[in-house]
């Protein structure tokens, strides 16, 4: 650390007794949510009082607040939206956290003052993508979970956009904003702030071609999907060192008690850092334990900061909290519901236990009694043999037996957040007796705010006992509740006076109730604008009424190559190929591939570490191969285009575009069309508004990618990749899938550049009879995805659509044979019918 560089504890608030174990726990920040548009949908969130409140509470206490409008927006919540922040606004909120690019550009422009961070749904993952945020007007960057501690501090160095970084809690699989698993599969949809956690489910991974293994073998299935939480408390100093500005606390879902905790133990370690740099010492096993009791999953793992760590990262046995390792079930009385279990920790009553017999729901209780030598007691300690009642289920000895909830830890948080205001701001004050003047008190913070309150009381001379300094002293000190104590207090008290000690409370009282009003409105200048005039100019997009008649071509987009296919023979008009593939091909083949259809470069969605190198080093040869433009899925992609002028520019739908003025964000960025989010129902693309010379594309079929993670579990479960081992390229010539419950197979794709892997979706999208309508809705034209079709497959696809296209639906008569193909394997409608 340099200069008077001070990070930032960011904590997690769903609720308002969250939020108050948050600030009385030393947060200097929190992130919380409105009733909407944040994606934390399940929260209790707050209404718009108690945001007002909880602003003026964290003010107060020297507490900053920024509101979560982290998920993306369709075009008739725009207005809402917009309403909705400018009463946040009003009421001080110190910063908004926007995963829509559409919003974030309104935003920027209606309230320029106010700090816009860029979202970790945003998937801001290299130093181009910050960059980016910064032309865009972003203060604030929350990078990508996956970057380590060396990228980040690469970041850091060159730029001049705070960097927060997540430090503790829940961390998902997926990269955030790359995630489509629980919409498409389920209807909820992550980037909408409804997780269903489907990554949380077992699964079995099985290659191609064999069959499904019993599941009660080891190994055979498990939560393959599911990652151990995250907790960087032992490398806060690399983090700092790094130039992280805010260290962010996830659970937003997790209790106050949970959040208490959390905040607590970093806050404790994170002052040390502060007071002595180069003298952090090691965390004492006791913090470790707090915070592996309030909620773990298998334990704590660095997450990706200090590198891939495969399965040594992953939570294979059990997606819930662990709670920490209490002993073995020595014997189990079916009968009278006993278990004995011989202790290695102690064991309280009222503390949970699960007991683990390889069931997915554990046997648990909260412990009413403890025997112990057949006598009861309140606590069972280690090396005990305890018997506890009232469990049922199927155990038997030799089970593990965990606690999954400490009574003391958690009414020793709760004491935090329930008892006295135990968080205080210093401050000066100096009170005032004199004869013939009205007794008054200055009290002020240490950050330029003063108030001064004059009684109504003028003294007179005392009778019998005068007040002393020391009578006035005492009684001016006493804060109470009052988000305020005294560092320095003194008085000018003339001899011989008498005032009532009512008096000088009445004046302590009305200073320190102005001294925080003062301090709870930060921004005084903030005035409502015309919102409603603004807003209507803002989305209103004239003359882009939609050509329902226009001719709509067809792109075609290949995740890897076919052997065998003759993609110059297609018969689409542009031909979407991977960027690892081109860099294998030769121009005289491109050139050929380009007679019939225009030929883009596909540039994923994430491009770390090797595939960054790649790019930099190989796009030029491929651009001179004579392609004619990039599919981007990164906006930190967006600075490997510039350098090209003269080739066209193609958002993919991994950018989340939701709403028409993200439509319109793109096309002043430099794109030339973009493939709208397959979350959109076809009513929605309807209402996109049409810009004259920007291409807007659908998907219409294939598989659609559902995870794109820096976690391969090929690699980590069949390649037995971990902390300490090489993975064996199992993935080497091989395919792989995941099998979830209900027998579906979701295919993996691993991209061998970075060891990454991308998930499909089991079903394959098919909207051959929803062709005609999809023709009226404007758009320009209609993607179809290749994965895994053979090249015939691929060749009566593509003419199907093309038939479709130019007779109407009245050509899938001549394809029943392939369309009942396609729904023999699997498939859906996605979004069209329904929406997020």
């Amino acid at each position: 650390m340099t200069g008077d560089f001070k990070p930032e504890l960011l904590a997690p608030c769903g609720d308002w007794e969250a939020f108050v174990a948050a600030v009385e726990n030393g947060a200097d920040a929190v992130y919380m949510g409105g009733k909407l548009f944040n994606a934390r949908q399940f929260a209790f969130n707050f209404d718009e009082d108690k945001f007002k409140e909880a602003i003026h509470y964290a003010h107060a206490r020297d507490v900053s607040v920024y509101q979560t409008m982290n998920t993306l927006i369709n075009n008739s919540e725009m207005k809402e939206a917009l309403k909705a922040l400018e009463k946040s606004y009003l009421a001080g909120v110190d910063g908004v956290i926007v995963q829509d690019i559409g919003l974030a550009n309104l935003i920027r422009k209606l309230y320029p003052d106010l700090p816009l961070h860029a979202s970790t749904q945003m998937t801001i993952c290299n130093l181009e993508g910050v960059k980016l945020m910064e032309e865009l007007g972003f203060k604030r960057v929350v990078l990508a979970r996956e970057l380590s501690l060396k990228e980040i501090e690469y970041i850091t160095q060159n730029t001049s956009l705070e960097i927060e970084v997540f430090v503790h809690g829940a961390l998902c699989v997926c990269y955030s904003g790359q995630c489509l698993m629980s919409s498409i599969i389920g209807g909820r949809s992550g980037n909408r702030g409804k997780c269903a956690q489907p990554c949380r489910l077992p699964y079995q991974l099985l290659e191609s071609g064999e069959k499904d293994g019993p599941s009660g073998r080891k190994g055979d299935r498990g939560y393959f999907l599911s990652p151990k939480d995250l907790c960087s408390v032992e490398i806060l100093d690399k983090l700092i060192n790094a130039g992280v500005k805010s260290l962010k606390i996830e659970g937003r879902m997790k209790s106050a008690e949970y959040v208490a905790t959390v905040v607590r133990v970093y806050r404790k370690y994170l002052d040390k850092l502060l007071k002595e740099p180069n003298g952090y010492t090691n965390i004492e096993d006791t913090d470790i334990k707090d915070l592996a009791q309030i909620f773990n999953r298998g334990g704590f793992s660095k997450g990706y900061l200090e590198g891939k760590t495969g399965k040594d990262m992953m939570s294979f046995e059990k997606p819930k909290n662990w709670g920490i390792y209490l002993g073995r079930v020595l014997s189990y009385d079916k009968a009278a519901e006993s278990v004995k279990i011989n202790l290695e920790e102690s064991l309280s009553l009222g503390d949970g236990i699960e007991v683990w017999n390889n069931e997915d729901e554990s046997p648990g209780t909260i412990v009413t009694s403890i025997r112990v030598n057949g006598k009861a007691v309140t606590e069972a300690k280690p090396r005990q043999v305890a018997e506890i009642r009232s469990i049922k289920g199927r155990i038997s000895k030799g089970n593990k037996v965990y606690k999954t909830s400490d009574k003391k830890l958690n009414m020793f948080a709760r004491e935090s957040f329930t008892g006295k205001s135990v968080r205080k701001v210093p401050i000066e004050g100096r009170l005032s007796i004199t004869s013939g003047k009205p007794v008054s008190i200055t009290v002020g913070d240490y950050t330029g705010n003063t108030v001064v309150v004059e009684s109504q009381y003028i003294p007179e001379k005392a009778l019998t006992s005068p007040i002393t300094e020391e009578r006035v002293l005492k009684q001016a000190a006493k804060t109470g509740q009052t988000p305020f104590e005294f560092r320095v207090l003194s008085a000018n008290v003339e001899e011989g006076l008498s005032v009532p000690i009512s008096e000088i409370n009445t004046i302590r009282r009305s200073a320190l109730e102005q001294l925080e009003i003062k301090r709870s409105d930060r921004y005084p200048n903030r005035k409502p604008g015309n919102l409603q005039e603004k807003s209507e100019d803002m989305l209103h997009f004239p003359g882009n009424s939609r050509n329902k008649e226009k001719v709509i071509k067809i792109s075609a987009c290949f995740y890897k190559d076919i052997d065998g296919l003759e993609y110059e023979s297609l018969g689409v008009d542009r031909i979407y190929l991977p960027f690892s593939m081109l860099v294998k091909e030769k121009k005289e083949r491109v050139l050929r591939f380009r007679e019939n259809a225009e030929v883009f470069v596909f540039i994923p969605p994430i491009t770390r570490g090797n595939y960054n190198e790649l790019i930099k080093s190989k796009l030029q040869d491929i651009v001179r191969m004579g392609v004619d433009g990039v599919l981007l899925g990164n906006l930190g992609s967006v600075e490997y285009a510039k350098a090209y002028p003269k080739i066209r520019v193609m958002g993919d739908y991994s950018l989340n575009i939701f709403n028409s003025t993200s439509i319109r964000t793109l096309k002043d960025m430099g794109f030339d069309g973009a493939a709208v989010s397959p979350e959109l129902n076809l009513n929605q693309i309807k209402a996109l508004e049409k810009f004259p010379e920007f291409i807007e594309e659908v998907l219409v079929y294939g598989r659609i990618p559902l995870m794109t993670s820096e976690y391969c579990p090929v690699g980590s479960i069949k390649g037995n990749f971990g902390k300490n081992s090489k993975c064996n390229m199992a993935c080497k010539d091989r395919n792989f899938y995941l099998v979830d419950r209900m027998n579906m197979k979701f295919p993996v794709l691993c991209d061998r550049i970075d060891c990454r892997s991308v998930i499909f979706n089991a079903k394959v999208l098919l909207l051959s009879d929803t062709i005609d309508r999809i023709k009226t809705s404007g758009i320009d034209m209609i993607r179809l995805n290749f994965t895994d079709e053979s090249p015939d497959d691929v060749k009566e696809i593509v003419s199907m659509h093309r038939d479709i296209l130019n007779n109407g639906s009245e050509a899938l008569n001549a394809y029943k044979q392939l369309i009942d193909k396609i729904k023999d394997r699997g498939f859906t409608k996605g979004h069209f019918p329904r929406g997020v």
